[in-house]
C-alpha cells in the first residue's frame, strides 16, 4: 500500500520527519500507534519494523509505548499467585 500524505511544512520538526529516513520514521509512529492502541502484537510491531524482540522492548520503553497488563490480566496473574502459595 501506497500512502501520500502531505502535511504543512511547520509540522515537520515538530514530528521529527525533517530527517533524512522520514518515511522510516513516519512507518515507525504508525507502527508503534497501532502497538498502542493494542491493534498489533509486540512481535507484529517488531516485525514490521524489522527489530529483534530485545531491540522492540527498547524502543517501545523509550517511546512510552510498552502496554501495561489490563485490570483482567492482574487480576489473574493475583490468582495464580495465590494458588502457587496455597491460598
Amino acid at each position: 500500500m501506497t500512502l501520500l500524505l502531505e502535511l504543512p511544512d511547520s509540522w515537520k520538526t515538530l514530528l521529527g520527519l525533517d530527517t533524512g529516513d522520514a518515511v522510516g520514521r513516519a512507518r515507525q509512529m504508525l507502527v508503534i500507534e497501532g502497538y498502542r492502541e493494542g491493534r498489533l502484537s509486540r512481535g507484529q510491531a517488531a516485525e514490521m519494523l524489522d527489530l529483534g524482540f530485545h531491540e522492540a522492548e527498547e524502543l517501545f520503553s523509550r517511546v512510552g509505548a510498552a502496554q501495561q497488563p489490563t485490570w483482567d490480566e492482574l487480576e489473574l496473574t493475583g490468582k495464580n499467585l495465590r494458588a502457587i502459595q496455597g491460598r
